[in-house]
């Protein structure tokens, strides 16, 4: 597959540059376009052969496969700050908007459509539970104060008292507080899933960020996630620079108390060498355990820190099949897209709830004339390193999917052309994400703020960018870890953004 970056083929990096990055993540691409647009020559390592890590794409049988993240909030819109960021680094890409943004199907196969448009949704709602219409107004209006007083907190990094009726607050609380019908219950916490944990272990102001952030834009990536991630690549390289790619960073180099290098194997398998590569600024992409054990293990300040992390909880890895089907109809696909649940209880999302995405609804060109790309997604609450068979974990989980995919769409697995799955084990091995985990530590109300990794390492010039490191997983919390990064390096004007202009 062509790419519209070239990496460094053919040519070693250079001996030294103003900073290297560990990890060609969405967080390490975006910091890395803000450090080149400030004028510093930086080097881009990624041990993978595509860059993107969770935001990448492959193909099997002329079907296109996200591998993880399908749907990226506010980056389509030009007033967002992430969104103007983007258009103003000059990545080119398409967006998709997805309306409606959601689907659930119910235990009693009822299901719900989720709009674009939040005054429709939650006139859609008033409309449904007329006897919730106290609550869900009292609940919407929490959501509304959650969601500024985060975007101040965690995105700006202002702190402000009126933050602290939340800071404690789950999901599972103000759901109970405010609603009592069962099916609204669900309703209302069915995309937990999305943040990797069940709603009495994930942040209300983290979910209120997400669920209202949904109608600023959720957009899908035309050409697919590998389109977003490539796009961010080429503008880089454009800017002057490097990526080199198949290439394994062993080490960071530490000199008197500051990051000043990395060592890193790269080459061809049977002929690899060992590199040493000057930086003045060393930001690791990279599961932060990974970073600390293995890229520092020797150093006493990584030990400490490292003590300090084992006592995070990760969120839990999500179970991936991605189908390529032909000959079957779209408007089946399409009723059968979103989440379903056969539990009225959303604590057990891990174990009774998965969700089926076909990004061919939104770009068709993924799949072959006549086909479709089906990618079913299910969170697995499994301890990590307790499995020993991953081939039979990922038989039985997998066969379990596609028997209730034939349940929800008869004849479905007689137009499977080619099946893959990924489970934790397959994660960890492309990305090195600490077990597998879908969004780095868990977005419980204590693992948030000051309790979560800050962006600045053990050592001087020493940063983190993503989502294991603050203030939190998916796609917008990771950009914002960029920015700050490029902040605390070149200043202020590194994030400069244009002002707004109106969609």
């Amino acid at each position: 597959m062509t790419r519209p970056f070239r990496g460094l083929k053919g040519r070693a990096p250079s001996e030294s540059y103003d900073a290297v990055i560990a990890g060609a993540g969405v967080g390490g691409l975006v910091c890395a376009n803000l450090l080149a647009r400030a004028g510093l020559r930086v080097l881009v390592v990624e041990q993978h052969y595509m860059v993107g890590g969770y935001c990448s794409t492959f193909r099997r049988k002329g079907y296109t496969f996200d591998a993880a993240t399908h749907f990226y909030p506010l980056l389509g819109n030009p007033t967002t700050v992430t969104g103007r960021l983007l258009a103003d680094l000059g990545v080119s890409i398409g967006w998709v908007k997805m309306d409606p943004v959601d689907r659930f199907h119910f235990p009693d196969r009822s299901c719900f459509s989720v709009p674009a448009d939040f005054d429709r949704y939650l006139a859609t709602l008033r409309e449904q539970f007329p006897d919730e219409r106290d609550g869900l107004d009292r609940f919407f209006e929490l959501a509304r104060r959650a969601y500024l007083c985060g975007l101040l907190y965690f995105f700006r990094g202002h702190d402000t008292d009126r933050l602290d009726p939340f800071r404690g607050l789950t999901l599972r609380d103000a759901i109970d507080r405010h609603i009592r019908h069962p099916k609204l219950k669900l309703l209302l916490t069915a995309d937990c899933a999305h943040w990797g944990s069940p709603p009495s272990r994930i942040s209300f102001v983290f979910d209120a960020m997400l669920r209202l952030a949904y109608f600023l834009g959720n957009y899908y990536p035309e050409g697919g996630s590998q389109a977003f991630a490539d796009a961010l690549a080429a503008r880089f390289e454009q800017q002057g620079g490097d990526i080199l790619m198949h290439s394994l960073v062993t080490r960071i180099l530490v000199d008197r108390g500051r990051a000043c290098g990395i060592e890193v194997e790269t080459g061809p398998p049977r002929a690899r060498s060992l590199a040493r590569i000057r930086a003045d600024v060393v930001i690791s992409n990279a599961d932060l355990v990974h970073t600390l054990e293995r890229l520092l293990g020797q150093e006493p300040a990584a030990r400490e820190a490292l003590g300090g992390l084992r006592r995070l909880r990760p969120t839990w890895p999500c179970f991936l099949v991605h189908m390529g089907v032909a000959g079957m109809p779209t408007d089946a696909l399409r009723e059968a897209h979103g989440y379903h649940w056969s539990s009225w209880d959303s604590e057990d999302v891990a174990t009774r709830a998965f969700k089926i995405f076909v990004p061919t609804l939104y770009e068709p060109a993924m799949a072959p004339p006549g086909g479709h790309v089906v990618i079913v997604q299910k969170l697995t609450a499994i301890d990590f390193d307790t499995v020993r068979d991953w081939r039979a974990h990922k038989e039985q989980v997998e066969g379990e999917i596609v028997r209730r995919l034939d349940d929800i769409v008869p004849g479905f697995s007689r137009a499977i052309v080619t099946k893959v799955s990924a489970s934790a084990m397959t994660s960890h091995r492309y990305t090195l994400n600490y077990r597998g985990a879908m969004l780095g530590w868990e977005m419980s109300p204590d693992q948030l703020g000051a309790a979560r990794p800050a962006v600045d390492g053990p050592f001087e010039r020493l940063h983190f960018v993503g989502h294991w490191t603050q203030p939190g997983g998916g796609v917008t919390p990771v950009i914002v870890s960029a920015m700050r990064v490029a902040e605390r390096i070149v200043g202020a004007r590194a994030v400069r953004i244009t002002p707004a202009v109106p969609a």
